[in-house]
């Protein structure tokens, strides 16, 4: 089904007839408690229905809406949508067009499993960063790397049933072109979809956008470190606990049957670029951990890492020019 306007043009034109809109089921086990009038419930419970028909997506929805989270329309600006935690609410914008919405409901619900199994709040800025730099870069990055890779899988299964707008949608996102690469040389595999290479293939690829890696350094590690400087909350941080790519891979990297997907060496994500910060970056990390009273040492404190090197602008232009 193809969608030319965004949800909130839909349901401004659907306004007139809100006395006699009709709200679906949800084809869950469990459904989603929305919050919205008829039309925001009926637009959003179309598009969990679309979802539904991938075995991926289906889970990922259900695991979220078990877990209690609830979805909602919310205008916002610079974002498709966004899950927290505490609140336990998934939000999407009424402002993008209901095709990319689609890949953006399963990526928040799968965030939404991700904290139901037990993952920090990166964004949480008074919670104490116990665990070392590496080990929170390399868990943030990959938190985000298997949302997307979901997404990728969920929407990939859609075609398969029929329903390519979504992928499609997601595909012409210029942050998404190093996934949409990815997924079209893993889709010449026809067992990618089941044997976990092209949900790898979309999570490697994300590291490749170099711009969101950096967004997402920027973020995570060097705001919410200053921050918690500001506040007087850095006593709490000691940076010294390490955690190994393989648990990372183990927590994170699990298909729609409790299995681990992941189908490379869970080590490469502790080297070369997986790891890599820029230089600019490297020098505010620096910082905000010095500025931490009760920082313990370590290894892992200290950019570069081992076996990942800085990123210098020239190497990081020589590496999308042979993507």
């Amino acid at each position: 089904m193809m969608v030319d306007k965004s949800l909130s043009e839909i349901l401004n034109d659907a306004g007139k007839t809100a006395e006699t809109t009709q709200i679906p089921a949800q084809n869950l086990s469990v459904p989603f408690k929305i919050d919205g009038d008829a039309e925001t419930q009926a637009a959003l419970v179309d598009m969990i229905n679309r979802i539904a028909v991938s075995k991926t997506g289906r889970e990922v929805l259900e695991t979220a809406a078990k877990a209690g989270f609830t979805l909602s329309m919310e205008f916002m600006l610079g974002a498709n949508g966004g899950c927290a935690k505490e609140s336990k609410k998934i939000v999407l914008n009424p402002l993008s067009k209901q095709e990319e919405l689609i890949g953006v409901l399963i990526h928040e619900s799968r965030h939404a499993g991700q904290f139901e199994r037990g993952e920090y709040d990166a964004s949480d800025e008074n919670r104490p960063r116990t665990e070392t730099l590496k080990t929170a870069i390399m868990r943030t990055r990959a938190v985000e790397a298997d949302a997307q890779a979901t997404a990728a899988q969920a929407l990939c299964e859609m075609m398969d049933a029929g329903d390519v707008e979504p992928l499609r949608a997601f595909a012409r996102a210029p942050h998404n072109a190093t996934i949409a690469k990815a997924v079209d040389r893993a889709l010449y595999d026809p067992e990618s979809l089941n044997n976990g290479s092209l949900r790898t293939a979309a999570f490697l690829a994300w590291y490749d956008n170099t711009d969101v890696v950096e967004l997402y350094d920027q973020y995570y590690q060097i705001d919410m470190m200053n921050r918690r400087a500001e506040k007087g909350l850095n006593g709490a941080d000691t940076y010294a606990v390490s955690m190994s790519p393989a648990k990372i891979v183990a927590d994170l990297c699990l298909d729609s049957e409790g299995k681990n997907y992941f189908t490379e060496d869970p080590a490469i994500l502790g080297t070369g670029v997986y790891a890599a910060v820029t230089v600019k970056k490297t020098f505010a990390m620096h910082q905000a951990i010095e500025a931490a009273p009760n920082k313990k040492p370590h290894i892992e404190n200290t950019v570069p890492f081992k076996d990942a090197p800085e990123i210098a602008p020239a190497l990081i232009k020589r590496r999308q020019a042979t993507r």
